[in-house]
């Protein structure tokens, strides 16, 4: 059997015609790991369209690395998944079935990022305006969200009305790519869009934290507005979940397949952001910092890690307790809070640093004065 490589142009495809982010990736020295883990992954992938190459070469390289760590993360908890038919992307057999469709948000229509060279891809910028910027996000994943519910193939059937779906919870899965920015965002504005709710944070007279909840009706960017608590609207009865995640990118694949030992010697990845904080009074993330590889096996990272799902409890056919069991899983409680069930660290947003050695030389040194700076400076003294 010949060996599928997603860097291998496909059939009539030259590099003139391959996206900026795809030229700039597949040439990278400091993403041969990166490169080696997708092709690997991608061996057991069934491609049932024969798209996936080209999509990847082309317009549509973050949206089929996204698919392909979500594959990777079923597949990782022993999912068995059924690709005989384009659509849904996937289908999870066993005594639990659930139907997936992938979707993302995407760069306004004319718009490219034929400027913007890999290293910014991947890089989580800060808005300038962080109340916009939010409100973007909010709008577009809306917006995507939508656009597959209203969906009709030309048989005239939804996702979930098609034959091999019926009776299976349906789930879409969605990271955002409309901006530089947009990976910066959590699943908590999601969840606030999703259910209605938001969480507002006070004390009381002994210093410890409240939480309750505050109901949202709309979300407003610029001049439009749209209904908020999407899960409640009739719309959304079919939707049993949304699996949403900020961190399926070739940063993930980089960091993963550095620690498989795959890449250069001369490579160093070190990884920053914040994360959950355990303390039932803290109303702050942690910030973290840490070098590939400077930790032993078991606590290497895992496709799944960084994969939430937003359960809706007002689904025709809810998605079954156990189903997505190795993400981390959001359900709505009686008292308007959402109950959270955490399997593994819980990383709310972060930076992949990747360092080269001069000359061959070796990064690891100052890839862990970078971390040891970050967790020293502003971040660290949260």
């Amino acid at each position: 059997m010949m060996t599928r490589s997603l860097f291998d142009l496909a059939r009539k495809m030259t590099p003139e015609k391959a996206s900026r982010e795809f030229r700039d990736f597949s040439g990278a020295h400091a993403y041969a790991a990166a490169r080696r883990l997708m092709d690997e992954t991608f061996a057991g992938y069934p491609d049932v369209d024969h798209s996936f190459v080209r999509e990847f070469q082309t317009a549509g390289f973050s949206a089929r690395v996204f698919e392909l760590a979500l594959y990777a993360a079923l597949r990782e908890h022993g999912k068995e998944l059924d690709r005989t038919h384009p659509a849904p992307d996937f289908l999870v057999g066993g005594d639990t079935p659930v139907a997936i469709e992938a979707t993302t948000t995407n760069p306004p229509q004319g718009e490219t990022a034929e400027d913007v060279d890999i290293a910014t891809a991947v890089r989580r910028r800060i808005p300038d305006d962080m109340e916009a910027a939010e409100a973007e996000f909010t709008m577009q994943i809306g917006k995507a969200l939508r656009r597959k519910l209203e969906h009709r193939d030309a048989k005239g059937h939804a996702y979930w009305e098609k034959p091999h779906v019926d009776g299976i919870p349906f789930v879409l899965a969605v990271q955002s790519f409309h901006s530089p920015s947009s990976l910066i965002h959590t699943v908590s504005s999601l969840a606030t869009y999703l259910y209605g709710i938001r969480d507002v944070a006070t004390r009381d007279s002994h210093g410890s934290l409240v939480l309750n909840s505050q109901v949202v009706t709309e979300h407003r960017h610029k001049e439009k507005t749209i209904p908020s608590g999407l899960f409640a609207q009739p719309e959304a009865e079919h939707l049993a979940a949304v699996i949403f995640t900020n961190s399926a990118t070739v940063s993930k694949f980089a960091r993963m397949g550095t620690e498989r030992g795959y890449g250069p010697q001369d490579v160093a990845i070190a990884r920053v952001g914040l994360m959950y904080d355990p303390d039932p009074n803290a109303s702050l993330a942690v910030p973290f910092g840490y070098v590939v590889g400077d930790y032993g096996p078991e606590e290497h990272e895992t496709f799944s890690e960084g994969f939430h799902v937003l359960h809706n409890p007002w689904a025709r056919t809810p998605v079954a307790t156990g189903a997505l069991d190795g993400f981390t899983e959001h359900r709505l409680q009686p008292n308007g809070r959402l109950l959270t069930t955490f399997r593994q660290p819980d990383y709310f947003v972060s930076r992949t640093w990747i360092l080269q050695g001069q000359g061959g030389g070796n990064p690891l040194p100052a890839a862990r004065r970078r971390v040891q700076q970050y967790l020293a400076g502003p971040a660290g003294s949260r």
